[in-house]
């Protein structure tokens, strides 16, 4: 922190020393628990008053990234929730595409279902078919299954018995669905391509109703790479491109 960043000279001031602050933190260079440098310490690096050092302080502790102790400011204890959340957060759009996500999904949905297979519960096989019987019923009436399937998949997480591991997966649910969803329209994009969710979904039950750890992961890892034929069918329908950003 000794070092003297450039003067800010656009934007509102306190803004730009929350972002910069924040990117500190990201970076590692600012430490969860560590004290913040002096008011008159930082306006003098980032070449602003301290009034407005002291208004990003305030912004910063209201978003629960600092905390005031004895008059001095720190960066704030993350709980485990809150390190995932900030991870699946700092995907930034437009440099990552989804091909990339469902990369990093399949690494997981593999591994969960591995682990659902060992714990999972006779009510949760039963919660978990009663969701693709209602899939089966929606897609015949000619809507999107999408939402049931992204239930179907929150239910191993959950299955696996590892709270970690369920929050990893439910934080970033929403940056997973944007794969999932799009593998759907991928699927309706070309005709006559076979959507086998229900099937799919079946079959890695079956497996999870005998605890057969093997063969529920072969059968995720057959219907995620399904999953990203129907997305690059997607992008290429689109714009002749394998895959897109977000």
């Amino acid at each position: 922190m000794g070092v003297k960043t450039k003067p800010i000279k656009k934007g509102k001031l306190s803004d730009v020393v929350v972002e910069r602050l924040n990117a500190q933190i990201r970076s590692g260079e600012l430490k969860s628990g560590e004290k913040l440098p002096t008011e008159r310490a930082l306006a003098e690096s980032m070449g602003v008053s301290r009034t407005v050092i002291r208004e990003a302080i305030r912004i910063m502790v209201d978003h629960n990234i600092l905390e005031l102790r004895n008059g001095r400011s720190y960066v704030r204890q993350l709980t485990f929730d809150e390190i995932v959340t900030n991870i699946c957060g700092s995907v930034v759009p437009g440099q990552i595409s989804l091909l990339e996500i469902l990369e990093v999904r399949t690494v997981l949905e593999v591994y969960i279902v591995k682990k659902a297979a060992e714990h999972i519960t006779e009510q949760q096989i039963e919660e978990l078919q009663a969701g693709i019987d209602k899939m089966k019923q929606i897609i015949e009436e000619g809507d999107n299954g999408s939402v049931l399937e992204s239930a179907f998949h929150r239910g191993l997480a959950e299955a696996t018995g590892n709270s970690a591991l369920k929050s990893i997966y439910v934080l970033c649910e929403e940056l997973f669905n944007s794969t999932q969803h799009s593998t759907w329209k991928g699927v309706q994009s070309v005709h006559g391509a076979p959507n086998t969710a229900v099937p799919d979904h079946q079959a890695i039950l079956d497996a999870l109703k005998e605890h057969n750890a093997n063969r529920a992961e072969l059968l995720m890892q057959a219907h995620m790479d399904y999953a990203k034929k129907n997305l690059e069918r997607l992008y290429e329908k689109q714009n002749g491109k394998p895959e897109d950003r977000i």
